[in-house]
């Protein structure tokens, strides 16, 4: 390998001689590149490739580090580097030592088996489920985290079930369900042991567990390795610190992350693994990379001085090796349709004028929902996108109910869809279902079926279950009519059913199925090209849908992408969205100054995936509405003195407040209000009729 190829500060870390190293690796500093050539340097000093064991976070990391290795060295140097996942390693690990670890004859089992598993505990303890009133796959999420986290079951509940509150309801009602919870876990464990299963939590407990009690264990595998190298150390949690936390006295840690990415608490994430390294490390050194090779410097300037407010020290200033380009934009705008219509318009000039190409630009968004008036601008103006993160739109329970409908008009036979339209009104349960399914199943067409729904099937929640159907069939040239005329009809049972999140999240949706429907001429063809699984084969059509990073690299669209999908994504061109009050940080972790925290690292995170121009949006109305409410007093009496201090709090915490006027250029977008100017000086006013008198 070239050492030639890194900067300095890369070469210092690749060639550490010391007992354990943390790289901080800044946004753009080359984290693979460092990663990759210290397994090359490790190997090219003579140390055996069987004994360096690299862990990521995905198989595909995994695979491309240990090629990039092999690459870079002579063809045999390096057959035997191993690179996993920590699931992968501790399987290998229990795999080839099954006594050490009193494993052997176990099975190993997937998510789907731990929830059925968790049904059959639930329905033996059925009075306990019943009254919890949690679906078994929240079980297990619940069960996991509290493993992965090692937090206790009361702090667990308070934290995925109350929103970490602290108050006497609260703990009333923890102190009500954690004995229900504890019988349940309890009962999961016992039946795991039963029949000799390791979910993929226990894999890394076991390991865990043994290395740190045994003496033996750890005198075995030190005999395996000699240098573990860790990626993306900052998504790390405490259970796998645990993992990796014996090895301290087994062999080398060479560890690279980045504290001020890590934005994954939710799932169990702790960013203190990265943080206190050195504290928890004995022997060990930090070193940091600071060399961007990403972004322009006025990009960085931004991305550092958010860092520098926060209360915590990253102790890092990113400094670009490209040097000077353009300056970030604020663009202030009134509401998502304005936003949308901007960025948009600023996409095809720059494919149509600038000799830029779809794929050049990156939007970034705290979710997906909050891109729907997005997409469905994209659509009318023939933008190729694909979204990262999130739910598929068209996998959304609610579209999949409509949906269904439209799959029955187009084919009479389809049976699931049947299924699912019948039994999404109320009254009308599997068994009913199965016995009108058998029937319809002898129709010949579907103006038979409309016929006989309406002699069978009467009014079900304010809508006539035949009316659907026939709505469908008569607009079916017209499909974003039929889709807009089959919402309103079944409306009222959508808003019973997705009651929770319906006027915030779902009910906003149908609008955009209208838009989206509109695309197509055939009702076949909108059904068969809006279910494709991840519309590999229609890359170009305006779907809602995912598309994976594997399949769609080479094409050319937008890609939109929630920012805890964007770790690993960088663009020419970046959109960040909605960077105002009540977003930036989110309302609901105000008071939790941890969480406020992690909130700036997302928004970091997002900043610093731009390589050459910057757009931060912000909604004015948002900015002016704070304002007004902090400069006006008896305003804030009327509201109430609690909300009169959420919104106080709310301003003072917004992550853009003091920024400095020299670091942005700052645009405010009024599409649809251009303010006319009359001319000065006033004309007489002509009265003549126009009509000729001769």
């Amino acid at each position: 390998m070239d050492l030639n190829e890194l900067n300095e500060s890369q070469r210092k870390a690749v060639t550490f001689n010391g007992k354990h190293l943390l790289v901080l690796a800044g946004a753009g500093t080359g984290k693979t590149k460092t990663i990759i050539s210290r397994a090359a340097f490790l190997i090219s000093k003579g140390i055996n490739p069987s004994k360096i064991q690299i862990l990521t976070f995905t198989k595909r990391a995994a695979s491309e580090i240990v090629t990039r290795v092999k690459s870079s060295l002579d063809e045999n140097q390096a057959h035997t580097l191993n690179g996993s996942t920590f699931h992968s390693w501790c399987n290998q690990l229990l795999t080839k030592f099954p006594n050490l670890f009193g494993t052997k004859s176990f099975t190993i089992i997937d998510q789907d088996d731990q929830v059925s598993i968790m049904k059959i505990v639930c329905g033996k303890n059925s009075i306990q489920f019943e009254d919890l009133r949690i679906k078994a796959q929240q079980l297990i999420d619940l069960y996991s985290f509290a493993r992965n986290t090692k937090r206790n079951l009361t702090d667990t509940i308070r934290l995925k079930l109350f929103n970490n509150l602290d108050d006497e309801t609260t703990n009333k009602k923890i102190e009500e369900i954690k004995p229900q919870l504890e019988v349940i876990f309890r009962g999961y464990e016992l039946k795991k042991k039963e029949r000799r299963y390791l979910d993929y939590d226990d894999m890394l407990l076991v390991v865990a567990i043994r290395l740190q009690k045994d003496e033996q264990a750890r005198k075995i595998i030190s005999s395996q390795y000699e240098h573990i190298l860790v990626d993306e150390m900052q998504d790390t949690n405490p259970l796998q610190w645990d993992l990796l936390n014996p090895f301290q006295n087994i062999c080398h840690l060479f560890c690279v992350g980045d504290d001020a990415q890590s934005i994954y608490s939710f799932r169990g994430a702790d960013f203190k693994n990265v943080h206190s390294f050195k504290e928890r490390v004995e022997n060990s050194e930090v070193y940091i990379l600071e060399d961007n090779y990403r972004s322009t410097q006025e990009i960085l300037d931004i991305s550092n001085w958010l860092l520098k407010k926060s209360t915590i020290n990253y102790n890092k200033e990113l400094k670009s090796v490209r040097g000077k380009g353009f300056e970030p934009v604020i663009s202030n705008v009134e509401n998502e349709w304005e936003e949308a219509h901007w960025i948009s318009d600023k996409i095809i000039k720059n494919y149509t004028h600038n000799s830029k190409i779809y794929k050049d630009h990156l939007v970034l968004s705290r979710s997906q929902f909050y891109t729907r008036t997005l997409q469905a601008v994209f659509i009318q103006k023939k933008i190729p996108y694909v979204t990262y993160g999130g739910r598929k739109f068209m996998e959304s329970a609610h579209i999949k109910d409509l949906i269904s409908a439209l799959r029955v008009v187009n084919n009479i036979d389809d049976e699931i869809a049947w299924v699912r339209f019948l039994t999404f009104w109320e009254g009308i349960g599997e068994i009913k279902a199965a016995r009108y399914i058998g029937q319809i199943l002898d129709l010949n067409n579907i103006e038979d079926c409309i016929g006989w729904l309406e002699t069978v099937i009467l009014e079900k929640d304010g809508a006539i279950i035949s009316d659907v159907i026939k709505t469908i069939y008569k607009n079916k040239t017209d499909l974003k009519q039929a889709v807009n005329q089959c919402y309103e009809l079944m409306k009222d049972r959508l808003s019973k059913k997705y009651k929770q999140d319906w006027d915030n999240k779902r009910r906003p949706d149908f609008p955009v199925l209208g838009l989206l429907a509109d695309n197509y001429s055939t009702l076949g063809e909108f059904i068969t090209e809006c279910t494709l699984d991840n519309s590999t084969s229609i890359n170009n059509s305006p779907t809602l849908a995912n598309s994976t990073i594997d399949e769609s690299e080479n094409k050319d669209h937008v890609i939109i992408s929630t920012i805890h999908s964007a770790k690993g994504l960088e663009s020419d061109i970046c959109f960040v969205l909605n960077v105002s009050p009540k977003a930036f940080p989110s309302p609901w972790t105000l008071g939790n100054q941890d969480e406020i925290e992690e909130e700036r690292r997302v928004l970091y995170v997002a900043l610093t995936r731009a390589k050459n121009e910057l757009f931060i949006t912000r909604n004015i109305n948002s900015i002016h509405a704070e304002r007004k409410f902090t400069e006006e007093v008896p305003e804030q009496e009327k509201i109430g003195e609690e909300e009169s201090k959420e919104r106080e709090l709310i301003q003072e915490q917004y992550f853009l407040n003091g920024l400095p006027d020299y670091m942005t250029e700052q645009i405010t977008i009024e599409r649809f209000k251009r303010e006319m100017k009359d001319i000065e000086k006033p004309n007489t006013i002509d009265l003549s009729t126009g009509l000729d008198f001769s």
